[in-house]
């Protein structure tokens, strides 16, 4: 019979010679897998290096590029709008380079743009600020949450005017910028600048957008009825907003099916600016919009005359 012990040191036995003949194995087999591995190291360096290079060479064609078209959209657009009068709505929280882009290609064209900064003190949040906007816009009776689509509506019509009211009291453009619910872009804004502000014959760019994936006002509460009241009203209405924005804008008008509007959906890029100009331009000569930029069902320019 066999013992206990005798059952124990068997066992011991065979897992130790399994652990020897793996140690043995690994002897031989072992340098050729570090080798493999090195020569797969190896070549996987070997391809970031050439990736590296690629995206370097890539890179070095779109700064290219962009010059290209800083030049050439520059010379396409000179001229386009020139004594046009443009009032741009920018909502605060787009992008600096959207502004930026969307002014020079506006001044580029000869156009003289007015810039107003609609604040997200149009969007108030607590029950005074709320009473005091409805009083200003006359509109007491007004859903506190719908303020800033009232408050868009009225800036509209004031924009569509051609009254010009020197009283700071009647006037609601005087009364939104004394409240600081518009800020002017550029500091001291003159009286008869202002003045001058509205009219049927004088386009509009409103520009929302930006990287806040939530903002204290986003775009459908104030832009986008801006925008639509502007159209009703009959005026040139154009839109715009960066490509890289993480809020829609021209997407929500696109989708509508808003007539009579250009969208540009890469406001912040030279073509985008060629594309707001451009499409600015046809709207006013024939009436005609156009969804412009790199989204889904848009064209990168308007058609020729």
């Amino acid at each position: 019979m066999i013992s206990f012990r005798q059952h124990v040191v068997t066992i011991v036995a065979i897992f130790l010679a399994l652990a020897l003949g793996m140690l043995a194995g690994s002897a031989f087999i072992q340098p050729r897998l570090v080798e493999q591995l090195r020569a797969q190291v190896e070549d996987q360096r070997r391809t970031m290096d050439d990736l590296r290079a690629q995206v370097g060479e890539l890179r070095d064609r779109l700064a290219a590029e962009r010059a290209f078209n800083d030049a050439a959209f520059a010379h396409l657009t000179q001229g386009r709008l020139l004594g046009q009068r443009v009032v741009v709505v920018a909502q605060e929280g787009l992008d600096e380079d959207a502004l930026s882009e969307a002014r020079r290609a506006l001044e580029g064209a000869g156009a003289t743009p007015v810039v107003l900064v609609a604040r997200a003190a149009l969007a108030p949040q607590d029950a005074d600020a709320q009473a005091a906007l409805a009083e200003l816009l006359g509109r007491s009776d007004a859903d506190p949450a719908a303020l800033p689509a009232v408050a868009a509506r009225a800036l509209a019509e004031r924009l569509a005017t051609d009254v010009r009211r020197e009283s700071p009291e009647g006037d609601l453009l005087r009364l939104l910028l004394g409240e600081g619910y518009l800020a002017p872009a550029d500091a001291g804004l003159s009286d008869a600048v202002l003045a001058g502000v509205g009219g049927p014959r004088q386009a509009v760019v409103v520009l929302a957008g930006g990287g806040d994936a939530e903002p204290a006002m986003p775009p459908e509460a104030f832009a986008v009825p801006l925008v639509e009241r502007l159209v009703e009203l009959g005026l040139p209405v154009a839109a715009g907003e960066p490509v890289g924005t993480v809020v829609p804008f021209v997407e929500l008008l696109r989708r509508a099916g808003s007539d009579g509007v250009v969208t540009v959906d890469d406001v912040d890029e030279s073509r985008g600016g060629a594309a707001l100009v451009l499409g600015l331009q046809r709207l006013i000569l024939t009436g005609e919009g156009g969804d412009y930029g790199v989204g889904a069902g848009s064209a990168p320019l308007p058609p020729p005359p």
